[in-house]
């Protein structure tokens, strides 16, 4: 009885609905026209009474309501142009709506709207549409979060997580479709943090603050051609309330070595200002125990290196952010940001290497390895984000400043003893200071114009100026003390300016949405080894062009169309032709010779049902960046045994993969999402004058099953597979990995409070095992961490919960700093 009453006031009031909207055309403005059509029920005899509203097709907001008369029809008169869709309802009946149409000055007769029946008593008149949980755009894949099953109670990194095509590691490295690098933003504002800063932010924020996840995987010309992982837009629901909130998190991991984290955010929101701030610490003593084992056939014969090594690892975090929003009015606003960084790192190396021809061991090099590393990031945001008129055109203005400050010193001492253990003369005492400065500036302006029918035009430009100063200084104990050596020490300066443009043009047709645009940047680079005397000037100027199709074939059916081409730059440190040392025999380093990665990229989507989420795509990378094995020669003391790792342009890969991902609804206390990935990936490049190709099938999958307990408690366990296939790192023929976690959570203090206790990798499977061929030299390698972890950690949120979120303001630095390692 209170449904009928309900729907009985609401029907008295909405016709008064179309009341301003007739005093306005009494007013004298322009004619408008009228929408027009019929509800029935499925055996065409009319719904009598039907109540009829019109909504934006764009947000599913009321425009104009109306009821039907006796016979069903209903007409919307002096509605202004624009996209809509026609909603329908009537007690005992199913919601009906209308496909979206385009209204554009003519009257539009509608087809009929069919209402089926439905034995469950109306609660209410809903004048929201209820979105999808998923919904395909020409550009990207929208992940409606109020609709995932999997959603309440969550945090945003979890949530996202569940997402289609989403993975997230061991260290909550974020990567889209297998590809590492994502970008992520927030409200269309790139983070502009670390890794480790990202993944605490979207642990402590809670699933219910968030409205849609995008996820593009092959970015638009309105943003930065580098990165080919994609994007990842978490957008935060809207409000209008002020006050004050919070968020605390404390967590503990136990391994083998203790861990440790904390954090807390807070937000200030006044009809002027919005303040913000945050601050995260953590906590991080972990260890690598790696087994290489090298079958050398050189000239004077054979020689097999048997190296196992461990290191235990110690590193603290510091992460710090301010900013500041001014409201000037409804329309303008300007900020100010500031967020630093600080880290310390400390690893020190146990090392026995033995060698012999396979059948004996005829010595053995003892290492001994000491590094310690201080790196330090300041950086500075203004910013402006102004709309200039009532048609919706706007304007956002960036200015960045960072500077990048990185100290690394490293000790390595190493001898040789014979089969008997007898400690030789032989001994190599080596000692690194190598300081790095990185500063980079950035200005930005992006500007959106509406078109007619709903179009839109996009422009921008952005310039960036980046100045790396690197001194790597080695020196070698010798019987009179330290030496200067000449061999390993460099000194590097690099230099980049890029300059870039965008046009972008967006058009939904009836069913058929389309976007289309093209990216310019012109580059250019210096890079200068003071002490070779080495210098490399390019300049360069690229194209990146991207166009991207939708189709709604039917309700259940959603497709998408994409293409794409992108860039990676090689990061400032992967530039820096520094050199470390491992052990005696093994070493890594950068090459200043190294060129951007372009790829070519192709996508196809199909949804089923909001439900069922299939993806085709197949790209075309030239001179990808990764890091290889190669022979190398010790130019100190000419000795020939020696491999270094470092980050090559790899002349070509190709790659072809399906992904499919589900959540399902098994029954209400117990939900699945399962995603599976099938990839071939095939490479070819020459190290050394050796061709190498290689090419492998792979496969990975994922499952969470999360089941709800009751009284606030709830558990959940997850399993990963990924199969034997070929690295993109380092092009070794991988072995199988897989881990199994599980985890139990308790909400308290009114569902303010979490406390959460899991177990990863429970059976300790998580390792990492392969091979690699190379010109007279095979190697194995095997590497193990501290995966096995119990977590225990606790969050609360306090404070006014409906007040609006911070802007989280994008910055014009976040291409930059992505190369910043």
């Amino acid at each position: 009885m209170k449904s009928f009453y309900k729907m009985l006031i609401l029907s008295a009031f909405v016709p008064f609905a179309a009341l301003p909207v007739a005093a306005q055309s009494q007013n004298g403005a322009a004619p408008k026209a009228q929408i027009a059509g019929k509800v029935t029920r499925t055996n065409e005899a009319p719904a009598e009474f039907a109540t009829v509203t019109l909504l934006r097709a764009k947000d599913s907001s009321l425009v104009k309501g109306v009821l039907a008369d006796i016979s069903g029809k209903y007409a919307f008169d002096g509605i202004s142009g624009g996209r809509y869709i026609v909603s329908a309802a009537n007690m005992g009946l199913k919601k009906g709506y209308s496909a979206p149409f385009t209204l554009n000055g003519s009257a539009v007769n509608m087809p009929a709207i069919i209402l089926a029946e439905d034995s469950r008593n109306l609660k209410a008149v809903d004048v929201t549409a209820k979105r999808p949980f998923i919904e395909q755009k020409a550009d990207k894949m929208v992940v409606n979060v109020e609709n995932s099953i999997v959603s309440a109670g969550g945090t945003a990194l979890e949530v996202l997580q569940q997402s289609p095509g989403i993975q997230v590691d061991k260290d909550d490295n974020i990567s889209m479709r297998g590809k590492n690098g994502v970008i992520i933003m927030i409200d269309g504002k790139p983070s502009n943090m670390s890794a480790q800063d990202v993944a605490q932010l979207l642990k402590n924020m809670p699933s219910s603050n968030i409205d849609q996840i995008e996820l593009i995987a092959n970015p638009s010309a309105k943003y930065d051609a580098a990165g080919n992982a994609g994007i990842i837009n978490i957008k935060l629901k809207k409000n209008s309330n002020y006050g004050a909130n919070g968020s605390l998190n404390l967590g503990y991991i136990q391994g083998e070595l203790p861990k440790a984290n904390g954090g807390i955010n807070l937000n200030y929101r006044s009809k002027k200002v919005n303040l913000y701030g945050s601050y995260n610490y953590n906590f991080n003593r972990n260890f690598e125990f790696l087994h290489i084992t090298r079958d050398n056939q050189e000239e004077s014969g054979r020689m097999v290196f048997d190296q196992i090594s461990n290191i235990d690892k110690k590193s603290r975090y510091h992460g710090a952010k301010a900013g500041i929003d001014y409201f000037l009015n409804s329309n303008h606003t300007i900020g100010l940001m500031f967020d630093m960084g600080d880290n310390k790192w400390k690893g020190t190396g146990v090392g026995t290497t033995k060698i012999g021809n396979g059948e004996r061991v005829d010595s053995a090099l003892y290492s001994n390895s000491d590094n310690n590393s201080r790196w330090k990031r300041q950086s500075y945001n203004f910013n402006y984000k102004g709309k200039l008129d009532t048609t919706g055109r706007e304007l956002n203005i960036d200015l960045d400043y960072s500077r990048n400050t990185e100290r690394n010193d490293n000790f390595l001492y190493s001898s040789y003893r014979d089969a008997i253990g007898k400690e030789t003369w032989r001994e190599d005492v080596t000692r690194a200071s190598q300081p790095s400065i990185i500063n980079i500036k950035t200005a930005k302006l992006d500007y959106v114009h509406p078109l007619r029918h709903n179009d839109k035009f996009e422009a921008g430009v952005k310039f960036s100026w980046v100045d790396s100063d690197n001194d790597s200084r080695f020196d070698s104990l010798r019987n009179h003390g330290w030496e200067y050596d000449a061999n390993r020490s460099n000194y590097f300066i690099y230099k980049e300016n890029v300059n870039a443009a965008y046009i972008n043009y967006n058009r939904q047709f009836k069913k058929l949405g389309i976007q289309a645009g093209v990216r310019a940047e012109q580059t250019n680079v210096t890079g200068n080894s003071v002490t070779k005397k080495e210098v490399n000037d390019t300049s360069y100027l690229n194209f990146f062009p991207s166009i991207f199709f939708s189709y709604a074939a039917h309700k259940n059916h959603q497709l998408g169309l994409s293409y794409s081409r992108r860039l990676q730059r090689p990061s400032y440190d992967d530039l820096n032709p520094f050199e470390f040392y491992i052990d005696r025999y093994t070493k890594g380093g950068g090459n200043p010779h190294l060129r951007p990665q372009y790829s070519n990229n192709i996508d196809f989507t199909w949804t089923f049902k909001s439900f069922l989420t299939t993806a085709i795509g197949y790209s075309h990378t030239k001179d990808m960046l990764s890091r290889v094995l190669e022979p190398d020669v010790d130019e100190t003391t000419g000795d020939t045994s020696i491999v270094v790792y470092r980050y090559m342009n790899v002349a070509s890969k190709d790659n072809v993969n399906l992904n499919i991902s589900a959540p399902y609804e098994i029954t209400k206390w117990w939900k699945s999402f399962t995603t599976v990935s099938v990839f071939y990936n095939k490479f070819e490049t020459v190290v050394k004058g050796e061709e190498i190709n290689r090419a492998s099938a792979g496969f990975f999958g994922n499952t969470q099953q999360t089941f709800t307990l009751g009284k606030g408690w709830s558990s959940e366990v997850s399993f990963f597979y990924v199969s034997p296939q070929i690295s993109q790192e380092g092009l070794f023929r991988m072995k199988s990995m897989y881990a199994l976690n599980a985890g139990l959570q308790k909400q308290i203090l009114k569902k303010k409070g979490t406390i959460k206790l899991n177990v990863n990798d429970i059976f300790r499977t998580q390792r990492f095992r392969g091979t690699y061929e190379m010109a007279n030299r095979d190697l194995g390698l095997r590497t193990g961490w501290d995966s096995r972890q119990v977590r225990l950690t606790f969050s609360y949120r306090f404070g006014n919960t409906n007040v609006k979120e911070a802007r989280n303001r994008k910055t014009g630095l976040e291409d930059e700093l992505n190369r910043v390692k």
